[in-house]
């Protein structure tokens, strides 16, 4: 990928509400599952977007399939992000981490199984992994072909391959649930009028955006607590590593 789409890419992360409010969540909810002086291990962590955010105390690890994304974290302070994949984790592999995180990863590999499985094998004994995913195959967009998906999960869907992998669930829940009607709303005009070709994350006007990061990041502290919500535009799961067998 051209060098000038990862900043491009990076600013997005910066300033939109989506990104934004997401990160907030999650790293509240990895503060909550790893103490201080605890691991973390961040697959598919692109530029370190996420990593960054980790509240102090917290040794951030990351891997990227992509050396430009790599370097670009190293660049920015997150000198543990190494070259790698969910099939090949050599390069981290020779230590065991508290946290592993697939944040919006797995609907992109063939093989979800497989990665989550692997995963487990580098965690510490008990140690956890948070994944989030996509929600509803029926929502399924020209955003979802354009960022190579290959699937959407429902929340028993990710449940199932979770315990699959091995793990033990903790919770698991759909997020982004306040947002969830306006965004079925837009999808089904979107399909009606046949404008397939709308940037979904294009940036909505400052009050807009910052009126959809609020709303979003409202449901930060009934997901750090353990809640649920009965739908959302992702599902969200914590798993606990089985003893391997």
């Amino acid at each position: 990928m051209d060098e000038t789409l990862y900043h491009r890419f990076l600013e997005v992360e910066r300033t939109h509400w989506w990104f934004r409010a997401r990160r907030d969540i999650l790293t509240g909810l990895a503060a909550k599952l790893v103490p201080e002086g605890g691991t973390v291990l961040d697959l598919g962590c692109g530029t370190g977007y996420f990593l960054e955010a980790l509240p102090p105390g917290r040794e951030a690890w990351g891997v990227d399939f992509s050396p430009l994304a790599v370097r670009m974290s190293q660049e920015r302070g997150l000198a543990r992000v190494r070259v790698g994949t969910t099939e090949d984790l050599s390069a981290v592999n020779d230590r065991r981490y508290d946290l592993a995180t697939l944040l919006d990863v797995i609907e992109h590999l063939d093989d979800d199984l497989g990665a989550l499985k692997r995963a487990r094998e580098v965690l510490k004994p008990g140690g956890r992994i948070l994944v989030t995913v996509p929600a509803y195959a029926w929502m399924w967009s020209r955003h979802d072909e354009l960022n190579h998906h290959r699937r959407r999960y429902t929340r028993p869907q990710l449940g199932d391959v979770m315990k699959r992998a091995g793990f033990e669930l903790e919770q698991l829940t759909y997020f982004n649930c306040h947002l969830f009607p306006i965004a079925w709303a837009v999808r089904a005009w979107r399909r009606w009028t046949r404008n397939t070709d709308a940037n979904e994350f294009a940036l909505p006007s400052p009050w807009l955006n910052g009126l959809l990061h609020r709303v979003f990041l409202s449901e930060r502290g009934r997901i750090i607590a353990g809640g649920t919500y009965p739908y959302g535009l992702s599902v969200l799961a914590v798993g606990r590593a089985h003893s391997a067998s």
